[in-house]
């Protein structure tokens, strides 16, 4: 405290001198120097080929796009945010009738393993649909399209692994490709005070 007084100009009187008193380290200050930050990211990414047979995807299809693994035994009531992004790239046709109809319905699913049991924590849906009624020869789609979620989780165990799944639900048309490419799951963990 007397060196903050002696630096002050002396015309400043006493209050404003308290004023710089060392009152310790605020809890903002406490908080942020104990904040650890981990950061994973996927160990083995795949890309998802769907089987297609005459033109038609095969029903029942699944596939694991990426998978990490996060130990959060050093965080004080850990927060997990996970980003997961991909490409979705397929190549379609009807040329069938009055009415051309092409649709993608894919199911993606965050699971999180934690103590030997798996749970399903988050699930998106991925719906390209397109109808035409006029009276055209065919249509033909292309697509290459980008999917990217996030997700915060609060998880009550130390050693998690999160696993980015996709599967196939409807499909109308004829396919000449389908599949989800470029897949890459990342997760960043940090305690709160």
């Amino acid at each position: 405290m007397s060196d903050i007084r002696n630096m002050l100009h002396p015309d400043l009187n006493e209050e404003i001198a308290v004023e710089y008193k060392d009152k310790g380290p605020s809890h903002k200050d406490r908080c942020q120097k104990k904040r650890d930050v981990i950061l994973e990211c996927g160990i083995r990414p795949a890309d998802a080929f769907f089987e297609i047979d005459d033109g038609r995807v095969e029903q029942g299809q699944a596939f694991v796009l990426d998978r990490l693994r996060i130990d959060v035994s050093c965080l004080k009531k850990p927060v997990v945010k996970i980003e997961f992004s991909s490409l979705i790239v397929f190549e379609a046709e009807d040329e069938k009738g009055d009415e051309h109809e092409v649709e993608v319905d894919l199911l993606f699913k965050l699971i999180r393993v934690s103590n030997g049991e798996r749970e399903v924590v988050q699930s998106w849906r991925y719906l390209y649909e397109i109808d035409i009624e006029n009276n055209i020869d065919e249509l033909e789609v292309e697509m290459s399209q980008p999917f990217t979620v996030t997700f915060c989780d609060k998880p009550r165990s130390d050693e998690l692994e999160y696993i980015m799944v996709v599967e196939g639900i409807d499909f109308e048309g004829e396919f000449d490709a389908l599949r989800v490419v470029k897949p890459d799951l990342s997760a960043i963990a940090q305690g709160q005070c």
